[in-house]
């Protein structure tokens, strides 16, 4: 599991994401440690503990805080929302919520930036007057220089979270901004994802290259987290890039077209080294649906089964590992392709159940959308190819 579950706001479950744990436990011995001081200056060390922990939380609540935002807009404006992973600058809000005009993709991906803005207001209005008000800090109680510490370090993380996230790059809320903004100004959304990627690689390439002057000048650590970022902003707008031309490409199928209308069905008691040897095989990406008797009762596929260590399949039965049916995505044969895609992505499933006409249930596979996908390709790559090699004059018929 990448990601667990905390708590439900306004109707939205907020998951963690993993890396939080060892990520918090390094904020809070960073903080902690450093402020016992090692001259015999620092603060106490119940007071600096302290403090690290409280600003490890302050951190994670800042960063939901963030990602809520994102979903609370959305959900008012009818969008959905009913997940949202917390990872540490953002961005995980965008496979769950997909806009229908430019003005909701703005309100959506500015609420973030605007939360955090008004966090570090909040948390910063007060640091601000212990550091300039009328109390000296160098003779106050410790206790009051701790929270003052807190409070600024605080306001400096929600304004960092801000600024970064303004970016214009994927996987920030900067260029989903700029996205909206192009997309109200040409009125096509495709004109505008393309408009956004190439900003998002010029931004990548500056941060590369502010990496190279910070790392040779400055800090060779800053440096090279700088080099890393811009590497990540450019490769996650290339790759959305990817997402438009495949988009483009399987425009007009159905899922329909795409699903297995005779995906393998199998007992629960089936052991999982059966099930991968005889059902799975070399079909990767491929599911079967789980059934007892008459009863369809789970979905198990590539993605249950290795997680699993090989050597134990024959001690695991397939209802052990399934997704028990009620949790896996349904739709229905004439749906667009497209949105059933993102729909599996976002799962992390390998197939989504789809109504039958004939009644029942079949599957669209991750395999069987594959296929698809490869055949009009093809398609389109010899049409490529004979459009290549008509004569001059040819469509006047000659």
């Amino acid at each position: 599991m990448t990601a667990f579950p905390l708590v439900r706001i306004f109707g939205t479950e907020v998951r963690a994401h993993w890396t939080w744990i060892p990520l918090l436990a390094m904020i809070t011995v960073i903080f902690g440690g450093g402020l016992t001081g090692g001259t015999g200056d620092g603060l106490p060390a119940y007071v600096a503990w302290s403090c690290g922990v409280a600003i490890a939380v302050l951190v994670f609540a800042s960063v939901t805080a963030h990602e809520v935002a994102h979903v609370i807009v959305a959900r008012r404006l009818g969008l959905g929302g009913s997940v949202v992973v917390i990872q540490l600058l953002g961005g995980a809000y965008l496979m769950e919520i997909k806009a229908r005009t430019a003005g909701e993709e703005l309100r959506t991906s500015i609420a973030g930036p605007l939360a955090s803005f008004l966090l570090a207001l909040i948390v910063g209005i007060p640091a601000a007057y212990l550091w300039f008000g009328p109390i000296d800090l160098n003779t106050a109680p410790i206790g009051l220089q701790a929270v003052e510490f807190v409070a600024i370090t605080t306001c400096l993380f929600n304004v960092f979270v801000m600024v970064v996230n303004l970016i214009p790059g994927y996987p920030m809320d900067g260029a989903r901004v700029l996205h909206a903004l192009a997309w109200m100004r040409s009125g096509n959304d495709d004109a505008a994802t393309v408009a956004a990627s190439r900003v998002g690689r010029w931004a990548g390439s500056g941060m590369m290259a502010v990496g190279v002057f910070v790392a040779l000048q400055i800090d060779p650590w800053a440096g090279i987290g700088l080099l890393v970022a811009g590497w990540l902003v450019i490769g996650s707008s290339r790759l959305l890039d990817r997402r438009a031309m495949l988009r483009n490409l399987i425009a007009g199928i159905r899922v329909g077209d795409a699903m297995d209308e005779n995906p393998a069905r199998v007992p629960p008691q089936l052991t999982l080294d059966v099930f991968a040897g005889e059902y799975l095989g070399e079909r990767l990406g491929s599911a079967a649906l789980v059934e007892r008797g008459d009863e369809l009762v789970g979905l198990i596929g590539t993605s249950q089964i290795k997680r699993i260590p090989r050597r134990s399949w024959n001690n695991f039965h397939t209802e052990q590992v399934m997704v028990p049916i009620s949790k896996v995505p349904e739709t229905t044969s004439d749906a667009d392709l497209w949105p059933v895609l993102e729909i599996l992505e976002r799962s992390g499933l390998d197939a989504v159940l789809v109504a039958s006409s004939l009644g029942g249930h079949v599957l669209l596979t991750r395999r069987s959308a594959a296929q698809v996908i490869q055949e009009r390709a093809k398609a389109a790559q010899e049409l490529l190819g004979l459009t290549a090699k008509r004569p001059r004059g040819w469509f006047r018929g000659r």
